[in-house]
């Protein structure tokens, strides 16, 4: 009897383990190119979603090699053949975190990227200049320079996280997440 009492016991503490360990992706109001204000996670909830987190120029710039893949993985209708339309089904979402004296300049950077962003994609390129110092401790962000890079089940939770310069295996490792 003592046996399966220790057992349940063990179950117990496992599961309980297992779920303290599930982490929800910060509330974050956004604001996308069409000038609406987006809740990150709530308003997209019910899909997998990536989302693609910049906190600064240099972090944007190393974003400009990620937005082709992340697009052809996500975004596009299809790459021909068998493999028709966006075979994770999931949603992609770039957010640049402002803070500092960055919001001085952040509207003539809005400016810039309704006119560089295809007007169909405005929906999913956005910004935030609130609380982002909490953003970044929420996170555990150790380096604003690298762009961030996180995998959200449908009710908010992260199922994974990289950061820094493209690589194929880090973009396998995202859309491995998006298959589990």
């Amino acid at each position: 009897m003592m046996i399966k009492h220790t057992f349940l016991l063990l179950a117990l503490l496992v599961f309980m383990s297992a779920q303290t360990q599930t982490r929800l992706f910060p509330r974050v109001s956004c604001t996308n190119l069409k000038d609406k204000t987006v809740e990150l996670p709530a308003d997209v909830a019910g899909k997998r979603t990536v989302i693609a987190l910049m906190l600064s120029t240099k972090a944007d710039k190393q974003m400009q090699k990620w937005v082709q893949p992340l697009y052809n993985a996500l975004l596009a209708d299809g790459m021909g053949g068998m493999m028709g339309g966006n075979i994770y089904n999931a949603q992609l979402f770039f957010v640049g975190a402002v803070k500092g004296l960055a919001k001085l300049a952040l509207p003539e950077m809005i400016k810039k990227a309704k006119k560089e962003v295809d007007t169909k994609y405005h929906s999913q390129f956005m910004y935030t200049d609130s609380n982002t110092e909490d953003l970044i401790k929420q996170l555990n962000i150790k380096d604003t320079n690298e762009p961030y890079f996180i995998v959200l089940e449908k009710d908010g939770s992260i199922l994974f996280e990289t950061s820094g310069a493209y690589s194929e295996d880090k973009m396998n490792s995202i859309t491995d997440a998006l298959l589990k």
